[in-house]
């Protein structure tokens, strides 16, 4: 999947995630109702970036596919293709987080 694919995708995830958050989650953010809503289950219930499971002392699995989340906004944009729709214009300055859940990752030691 190609990096505007997953944009895309976390901008399609990311409607159902507003209509809920002005629906009945009126104090959670996008990326908490996406962890929250879309991403946890039984065997997915903590998620952190690729530096913080290295400070943890965790690889991660490889093979693992990241949850997508939006990152913090950028001050300035950065040279890319004009966005296509209103909707990726409102995305534009955010870019694309990864987050590993605690089932893609194994201790350090087990290599």
């Amino acid at each position: 999947m190609s990096k505007n694919d997953k944009r895309s995708a976390l901008i399609e995830l990311s409607k159902f995630a507003k209509a809920r958050q002005m629906a009945d989650l009126e104090g959670m953010s996008i990326n908490e109702i996406l962890v929250e809503e879309f991403y946890t289950d039984a065997e997915n219930f903590e998620f952190n970036t690729f530096k913080q499971w290295k400070q943890k002392g965790m690889n991660i699995k490889k093979g693992a596919t990241a949850f997508l989340v939006w990152g913090s906004k950028r001050k300035n944009k950065e040279a890319s293709p004009e966005p296509q729709t209103d909707e990726e214009k409102s995305f534009e300055f955010f870019p694309v987080c990864y987050l590993f859940s605690n089932n893609q990752v194994q201790p350090k030691n087990n290599d």
